[in-house]
């Protein structure tokens, strides 16, 4: 009789090799052995591709690169390499004695599998991005907001909601006085500022420790905001909307959200054309942080948002989600803010609350398993919930 052998397909983790009785000294140089990654790498030359495939053969694995490259009838190519985590430091390595800028190639590969997150210091809190997702409840003192405008657009029913976010398990709350929906009109900043600023103030009153981000494009509105006790600055513009927002972070050192959008909130729904919507985005957001950088902003104050919404297509939506890893060698905390919107609508054909909380959910998960740093939500009690199982289980 035929022996049946028992196989199983694993992501092999530390109690695996644990679990077979694996030398216990040798467990974490064992694991670079048994975990599989695969990077894409964009934009090589014909002469760099073949060295860098050939770099990958003599490594044990193989690269993927344009069929041309080797008659050099292409001027560039995309690759993608996937090996163990051991055969990337090989190739690593061995890219150090190559040349066309190859050995600048091999460190780049080095910390993109070993990405270094700045701790972000806000107060005397240290937000160590390493560890379990933050969870940001959303508090909108606007009439209009998609989701809930009009619900905690006075003083005591904004500070009512805000205690119940934070009895629920936020982390974060971001407090918006405009609303950025599409085709949505701007306000002024005077008016913003009376919408927000009251609340913030009443919050500050007697709570010291929560940490407060304001949701505005205006430079206005987020100086008078940090100056009451605010703490980050999330830009729906990416500091484009208004030129003073730039020199107001470098000023206050404070951390800043840049969230990506096609255009104004007022026409960013008629402007969705890209050539691949994550690679515009993620060379849109490597020439921002270069340009901030540059200006004196320091790393550890910069998150990133895809902007989820904000002029994409339900399809783009996704394709954002799914490929949401790409954007961590940018080496920048990463923020989605997915809940209730537009896209999961057209998807489950409800507009019903409880069914796009369940449907914001189940994208929820997907952004964990991905370690996205921090989920911008209505539902936190919920998501407390989703993010303790998830931290059993992956």
């Amino acid at each position: 009789m035929n022996q049946a052998f028992k196989i199983k397909l694993i992501d092999c983790q530390e109690s695996d090799l644990k679990a077979i009785g694996f030398d216990k000294s040798y467990i974490y140089k064992g694991l670079d052995k048994h975990r599989f990654k695969t990077l894409k790498i964009c934009g090589l030359n014909c002469a760099q591709a073949n060295i860098l495939k050939q770099t990958a053969l003599t490594s044990g694995t193989d690269c993927a690169v344009h069929r041309e490259v080797i008659t050099g009838k292409v001027e560039t190519s995309d690759c993608i390499l996937s090996a163990t985590i051991a055969q990337f430091q090989k190739i690593s390595e061995k890219l150090k004695f190559q040349p066309l800028k190859l050995s600048v190639l091999g460190e780049q590969i080095k910390e993109t599998l070993y990405p270094n997150l700045p701790v972000t210091i806000i107060r005397d809190i240290a937000i160590d991005w390493t560890k379990r997702p933050c969870i940001m409840g959303i508090l909108n003192v606007t009439p209009d907001s998609f989701s809930d405008g009009g619900e905690y657009n006075t003083i005591e029913k904004a500070l009512k909601h805000y205690k119940e976010m934070i009895e629920q398990g936020a982390d974060i709350i971001d407090i918006g006085g405009e609303s950025t929906r599409p085709y949505s009109n701007k306000i002024s900043s005077e008016e913003e500022i009376q919408r927000v600023i009251p609340v913030i103030k009443e919050i500050r009153k007697y709570d010291k420790q929560t940490i407060i981000s304001i949701d505005t494009r205006n430079s206005k509105t987020a100086k008078e905001a940090i100056n009451s006790g605010a703490d980050i600055i999330n830009d729906v513009s990416a500091m484009e909307w208004d030129n003073n927002m730039l020199p107001l972070v470098k000023e206050l050192k404070c951390p800043v959200i840049l969230n990506h959008s096609s255009a104004a909130p007022d026409t960013m729904q008629d402007n969705t054309q890209y050539t691949d919507v994550v690679d515009d985005i993620y060379d849109y957001f490597q020439k921002k942080l270069d340009i901030l950088y540059e200006n004196g902003i320091e790393k550890s104050q910069v998150i990133i948002d895809p902007g989820i919404g904000f002029g994409k297509t339900t399809q783009q939506n996704y394709e954002i989600i799914k490929r949401l890893q790409e954007f961590k060698t940018l080496n920048c905390p990463i923020l989605v803010g997915h809940s209730r919107k537009n896209f999961l609508k057209e998807t489950i054909l409800s507009d019903i609350r409880e069914d796009l909380d369940a449907a914001t959910m189940v994208v929820s998960q997907k952004l964990i398993e991905n370690k996205v740093n921090i989920i911008r939500v209505h539902n936190v009690k919920e998501h407390r919930m989703l993010l303790n199982i998830c931290q059993s289980l992956f």
